[in-house]
């Protein structure tokens, strides 16, 4: 946590003196913001003439090297003829008997702060402290009243001062060590490739400007240490607090880390944190957020201050194996460990969820509207798909029916509520039988009704039946219901519903068609954002779409590379439409072996699904026995993975030809330098499949610019395309082969989009020309090596 001299009372207790577990079936059922606030406005107003609320206090506490200012705001003082008394107000759902003691004592802590505070200010000798807690299904309320004298409060919060003025004292020498070394820091790898220099000032003038940059970096550029060196630079002189290296691949948050630990060798040092997937880093095989079913939840905040000191006084770069093993040391949460560290980092190396993810982004950052951070958001291409996910939900039928099968009939009202969402959604289903969907504009407000309807009741049934019959599958599908109720309240005309019938099922789906809007709030939360990718073109609809906005600046870097050392042609003779395909397979199946016969090496063929790769595979064997081929297969295992990976040998004595999907695990973000890949074949413009979705996206972009084809397929296609194509040259050294096996590549509509080092790429009208164009390419590297 970068400590600043002004402190809230809640966080001052409740980092000082939290107590107890890791509960998610409890933390599950906390109160959405607005509801909490609109039941502590009802408590408000049902109170008489001499109720206060809402006061705002603070205090200022001079310690040996600085002035502590600790805020906060009391929900209401009652000063009548017994003196003087703070009202501290809670809501859960949770009866006030199943509130926990330690939970209870962080409520009664943060109040006798604020007690504290005015009998301080108002020269008190004793004040009454108040607890109103509301249970807020039942609207029932419990009042508990305590008298505390002046010294007993003074003490309690001196106490917490000095508990928290170590923390002080850690952060405040650290803060200088860190300055020290970045201010002495240099670019760690010597001189600046070409293009890094232009990067890394553009990333730095962004932060000074407080501005959105959309950049694109081909391969060999650095964008890592181009963007990562600026904004490290920026927090030495005080213009930045935290930066967020966000990613879409754990590969990628690996080369973030290879940055940092680069810039470390050379003195720096910073406290990065890598935080990892929950469900990858648990250390029980089966993840349950319990304290009876995992240790490590178990007293979880018992431990944590111990843990965390440790962690901070002998760890800077906080990879997911530090984490482990401190995690394990102090027996933690490593996924809570994880997050509650970052509170005192410097940077951040996450998936893109934890910052634009409604449901699960970071709280404890992200609440603000705007803070000193840096976003810098690498492979930013991924962004546009995974936006509209993040910002998209559905429901189905089924999901409820499942439920409420395994709940026992004297669940009588949650079996009920299920029944009428159900019966809801049946109406859907029966409306679009005779067609494969339905549509509409605005939400369906009468299913939201029965949603909340359900979740009340969910929320009277979990605390009743903890461990029992059906939880697991009740908070599971609590947990679904929240999340698309959690969208519904960011619907807009954005966003388009539809109900869809298939396998015997009944899908409703609020389809997020343009997170452009919410993605520019939430980048809107820090100074300055830096999006990068190697292929980012067209930058405008890059910018249109991940939320630049008319402020979003745009850059374009040229290769580094020097682009004779690629040979690019386009294969105008092969048409691969889906009318056109079974006949073009013979030449296509050519094409290829031009390729692989040109020089002995390892090569990918990329294709636009499955199906089209099989039946092309299978003509390639039957003509070509003699050529070694791999294939890759749906859902293949991280083993898996790296086994079909480590058949791309250096210097190899015999040609592999690997079968892949275009837009797949191996089309993008992996690194097959020198000799492990000599040419890659992309078949088709990589269009995505016509379906509903593309087809609504389509609809929704001709309404907005008229260019609803571009935003919808040829745009997304091209990029996968060049990611594919990016394979091939991945550093100065580098020689290979990039074939566009399809004719459309020729045409004005696609070559706008190649980047300026395709410009001299060439045309093959037949076969055999390409057969030429290969052969010479070879001949004239093997004679220049010569």
């Amino acid at each position: 946590m970068a400590i600043k001299n002004q402190l809230s009372v809640r966080r001052l207790v409740e980092f000082i003196m939290r107590k107890g577990s890791i509960d998610s079936r409890i933390t599950s059922l906390d109160n959405a913001m607005a509801e909490g606030t609109r039941l502590h406005t009802k408590i408000q107003k049902a109170m008489g003439p001499d109720y206060q609320k809402e006061v705002t206090l603070s205090i200022k506490v001079p310690l040996a090297e600085r002035e502590l200012v600790i805020d906060g705001r009391a929900d209401g003082i009652i000063r009548d003829d017994s003196g003087v008394t703070i009202d501290e107000i809670k809501t859960s759902e949770r009866e006030f008997e199943d509130v926990s003691q330690e939970q209870l004592d962080l409520y009664w802590y943060q109040a006798m702060c604020y007690g504290y505070m005015v009998a301080n200010e108002e020269e008190l000798s004793e004040i009454q402290i108040q607890l109103t807690y509301m249970q807020s299904v039942t609207e029932q309320i419990t009042r508990q009243k305590r008298t505390h004298t002046f010294a007993e409060l003074e003490a309690f919060f001196q106490e917490l001062i000095i508990q928290y003025e170590v923390w002080l004292i850690f952060q405040d020498n650290w803060t200088t060590i860190r300055n020290a070394s970045i201010q002495e820091l240099t670019f760690p790898y010597g001189d600046y490739r070409k293009g890094q220099r232009e990067l890394a000032v553009a990333t730095y003038k962004t932060i000074l400007l407080e501005k959105k940059l959309y950049t694109e970096a081909p391969t060999g550029t650095g964008k890592t240490i181009s963007t990562l060196f600026p904004a490290v630079k920026s927090i030495g002189e005080g213009k930045t607090e935290k930066i967020f290296y966000l990613t879409a691949k754990t590969i990628t948050r690996q080369v973030a880390e290879d940055a940092v630990e680069g810039m470390k060798q050379k003195g720096l040092k910073l406290k990065s944190v890598t935080l990892t997937a929950k469900d990858k880093i648990c250390f029980m095989d089966e993840r349950i957020c319990t304290p009876d079913h995992c240790p490590f939840a178990n007293g979880y905040y018992d431990r944590l201050n111990e843990g965390l000191f440790d962690l901070l006084e002998h760890e800077n770069q906080l990879t997911r194996e530090v984490i482990e093993e401190y995690a394990r040391k102090h027996s933690l949460c490593p996924f809570e460990l994880s997050l509650d560290v970052s509170l005192w980092c410097d940077t951040i190396i996450c998936d893109y969820n934890y910052l634009f993810d409604p449901i699960v982004y970071l709280r404890r950052f992200f609440q603000a509207e705007k803070e000193d951070y840096v976003f810098l958001v690498d492979e930013t291409h991924n962004l546009v798909n995974r936006g509209k996910e993040m910002f998209s939900a559905s429901l189905s039928r089924n999901q409820f029916a499942v439920v409420k099968k395994i709940l026992p009939t004297e669940d009588k009202l949650l079996r009920r509520r299920l029944a009428r969402v159900m019966k809801e959604l049946k109406q859907f289903g029966d409306a679009c039988e005779d067609r494969d969907f339905m549509k509409q504009s605005e939400p369906v407000d009468s299913l939201f009704h029965h949603l909340y309807q359900l979740n009340e009741a969910v929320k009277e049934w979990l605390p009743q039946h903890l461990n029992g019959q059906g939880e697991k599958e009740v908070l599971g599908l609590y947990f679904e219901v929240i999340n698309y109720l959690k969208i519904s309240e960011l619907y807009d005309e954005r966003y388009i519903t539809y109900v869809s019938c298939q396998d015997k099922d009944v899908y409703i789906k609020q389809l997020c068609l343009d997170p452009s809007y919410l993605l520019g709030q939430t980048l809107a939360k820090g100074k300055a954002s830096v999006l990068f990718s190697a292929s980012l073109s067209p930058l405008f609809y890059y910018s249109d779409v991940l939320g630049g906005g008319d402020e979003g600046l745009t850059y374009q870097l040229p290769s580094p590379f020097d682009p004779h050392n690629q040979l690019l042609v386009v294969a105008d003779y092969l048409q691969t439409t889906y009318r056109e395909r079974e006949k073009s397979i013979p030449d296509l199946i050519e094409s290829i072996v031009s390729m692989v016969k040109g020089k002995t090496g390892n090569y990918m063929v990329f294709f636009p699904s499955y199906a089209y790769l099989d039946q092309v595979l299978y003509g390639f064997s039957e003509a070509h026995p003699e050529i070694l081929t791999l294939t890759q297969t749906g859902q293949m295992s991280e083993e898996e993975r790296e086994a079909f990976l480590n058949q791309f040998i250096p210097e190899p004595t015999s040609s592999l030809v690997a079968f892949c999907v275009l837009g797949g695990i191996f089309s993008e973000g992996i690194d097959l330098k020198g000799d492990r890949l000599s040419g890659v074949a992309i078949v088709g413009v990589g269009l995505p499949q016509m379906n509903l979705e593309q087809e609504l996206l389509k609809g929704y972009y001709d309404q907005q610019n008229g260019d609803g084809f571009q935003y919808a397929y040829q745009i997304p296609g091209m990029n996968k395309v060049l990611q594919a194509a990016g394979r091939v040259i991945r550093d100065s050294q580098d020689i290979g082969v990039v074939l566009l096996l399809d004719q459309r590549f020729n045409t004005q509509r696609y070559k706008r989009y190649f980047p300026p080092h395709w410009q001299h790429g060439q045309i093959a009208h037949s076969l055999g020309q390409l057969n030429q164009q290969i052969q010479d390419f070879w001949q004239e590297k093997v004679a220049q090596d010569d």
